[in-house]
């Protein structure tokens, strides 16, 4: 079976609310994020979805997972423990992987679909 992915404001119709932002590590702002998930494994530890947020910022201590992300619309920038700096817009993809330390800054309302591995 092959699905088409919504995109522009197709997508705004299938995203809901989600809480992938941790309370504890928010430093600003307020992210009124917005998901869906497009395909997940038997098993919910890989999936791709699509996901948007408000301008904010948080510290993560080690990211959770492997992700690997395309942006859609709006800029974020990864900050790591080192102090190394990168934005990414739209038309750019990164990936984090699971055990990176840092701030991850929405500066601009980021939509962006991802693929994800929650390592355990």
């Amino acid at each position: 079976m092959t699905t088409k992915l919504p995109e522009g404001a197709d997508l705004a119709g299938v995203l809901t609310p989600t809480s992938y932002v941790a309370p504890e590590n928010l430093r600003r702002g307020t992210p009124n994020e917005m998901g869906t998930t497009h395909l997940a494994s038997a098993d919910g530890r890989f999936l791709i979805g699509s996901w948007r947020a408000e301008p904010y910022s948080e510290y993560i201590e080690a990211y959770p997972g492997d992700e690997y992300t395309r942006v859609l619309a709006g800029r974020v920038t990864l900050i790591d423990s080192a102090g190394n700096s990168h934005t990414y817009g739209p038309g750019d993809a990164f990936t984090i992987a699971a055990g990176w330390r840092g701030e991850y800054r929405v500066e601009e309302a980021l939509v962006k679909q991802f693929a994800y591995y929650e390592v355990s």
